[in-house]
């Protein structure tokens, strides 16, 4: 007869090899985990002194290259912009640096700022968008202005501006387009006259919010600045905005507007500065880019591949 001594004991012995079974299972399995851990640590440390190392090159490549553009940038842009008018435009929170960067570089390279414009956060804030509307479809219409048909209010700023800023319409237009929306403190002039040219510099703030409301306002402007009502347009800005929001990544990755303007992403550099001479140049005969140190650019600079 088997006692209840013994079915104890038999109980007792089954739940110790469970126990002694998962011991050695997880022991043998830790080992194989730690091991594995161990080898993507290993992994982990070469890939980031490689990239590291990369880094390192690509650094010292581009100090390298802004050095060359800092000594013979004025040779190679040339008379690049020669007999060039530029109107330069800061979006709302374009750096002051850069967009003084802008116009120097424009003199440099043989060419005459035509104006300078400033947009302010009213521009591009979607509550105000009601009063753009009004403003280019109201009696300020230039003669011979043909709007898009659409409500969007960047697009309409674009063709509006764009079309006074490149020369289009009567003389008196462009004054009157500007002093239009300076009523709605939308628009400043930041040099004492504002003459029409035959090139825009639309300076990009730095890094904008993903899916930013403004940064798809701008993004519009930009575009139509660019289209049949304007005429040559570059989007100028740091590498901040060619990240996610940014105006020259919104630029990049719309298929309409990286068709109708060129864009510069390395700007606040010295070889930046060169490129935008160049591109502009470019954008002038009719040739359109992309250009800087983006993985997105077609090179770092016009003529050069990616």
């Amino acid at each position: 007869m088997i006692s209840f001594r013994y079915h104890l004991v038999s109980i007792i012995a089954v739940f110790l090899g469970i126990a002694l079974g998962v011991v050695v299972g997880t022991s043998a399995l830790n080992g194989a985990v730690v091991g594995d851990l161990r080898h993507q640590v290993t992994d982990a440390k070469k890939n980031s002194s490689a990239l590291a190392a990369q880094n390192q090159a690509l650094r010292a490549r581009s100090a390298h290259a802004d050095l060359l553009a800092q000594t013979f940038g004025g040779k190679i842009a040339g008379a690049a912009l020669a007999k060039t008018p530029v109107v330069l435009i800061g979006a709302p929170g374009a750096s002051k640096q850069l967009k003084d960067a802008m116009a120097e570089q424009v003199t440099a390279a043989g060419g005459t700022v035509a104006g300078r414009l400033q947009l302010s956060k009213d521009f591009s804030d979607p509550r105000r968008a009601n009063d753009i509307r009004s403003l280019a479809t109201s009696g300020l219409h230039p003669i011979g202005l043909q709007l898009p048909t659409t409500d969007d209010a960047g697009t309409l700023a674009g063709a509006l501006l764009g079309f006074v800023l490149l020369g289009h319409g009567q003389s008196t237009d462009l004054a009157q387009v500007i002093a239009g929306f300076g009523t709605l403190n939308m628009v400043k002039a930041e040099s004492p006259t504002v003459a029409a040219g035959k090139l825009v510099l639309l300076v990009a703030p730095g890094a904008l919010p993903k899916d930013d409301e403004a940064g798809r306002m701008l993004l519009s402007f930009g575009a139509q600045l660019g289209a049949s009502t304007g005429g040559p347009t570059v989007v100028v800005g740091d590498p901040a905005s060619n990240t996610a929001g940014g105006l020259v990544a919104l630029v990049r990755a719309d298929d309409a507007a990286s068709k109708a303007v060129s864009t510069v992403d390395d700007a606040n550099s010295p070889l930046g500065e060169l490129t935008v001479a160049l591109t502009g140049a470019d954008t002038v005969a009719g040739r359109k880019g992309h250009y800087g140190t983006g993985a997105d650019s077609d090179g770092l600079l016009p003529g050069a591949g990616g």
